[in-house]
């Protein structure tokens, strides 16, 4: 037998439905479905990194941050003010303060229940002004006229991790 399909016995062949392909109309509702489920994903991820920029503070928005006006937040040397439900649950409740000037501390209200106290005095050595050094807390970001903390990872003590001696990370 050769290998010219004229060559081949008949009850080889392929029948006329081996033939038939799949519509065109198939195919583009598949391939719209797709570019539809792509575009969906596109504008998720967009609203998620311009929440900040489109919220009105105070307002929790996705990502596990929180939004404040930066007139709302307590002012130098005053009591820290906790923030919670509405905008944030139980766990992720915090203690907002500006320990110097346009320098704010989020501390988790978990680990340090009393901080709005007047009595309680935060800083390193006893020496006012500085951040505490052992406190959980939230990462502070300063954006314009909004103050954005993200309670979503949670930074433990103040350990210094020295950069690498290795010449290849520079």
């Amino acid at each position: 037998m050769g290998t010219r399909y004229q060559d081949q016995p008949v009850e080889q062949w392929a029948g006329p439905e081996s033939l038939d392909p799949t519509p065109v109309w198939k195919q583009y509702l598949l391939v719209a479905a797709f570019v539809l489920v792509a575009l969906v994903l596109v504008a998720g991820v967009a609203y998620s990194a311009l929440a900040v920029e489109l919220a009105t503070p105070p307002a929790s928005v996705i990502g596990g941050r929180v939004v404040l006006a930066a007139n709302d937040v307590p002012a130098m040397g005053s009591a820290a003010k906790l923030y919670g439900a509405p905008l944030v649950d139980a766990q992720h409740a915090f203690y907002l303060l500006q320990y110097k000037p346009g320098e704010f501390l989020a501390i988790r209200a978990a680990g340090f229940p009393n901080i709005a106290d007047e009595h309680v005095l935060i800083g390193v050595d006893d020496s006012p002004g500085g951040p505490p050094p052992s406190f959980d807390r939230y990462l502070v970001s300063v954006e314009g006229a909004k103050i954005v903390v993200n309670t979503s990872r949670v930074i433990n003590g103040t350990e210094v991790v020295p950069a690498p001696s290795d010449p290849t990370f520079r």
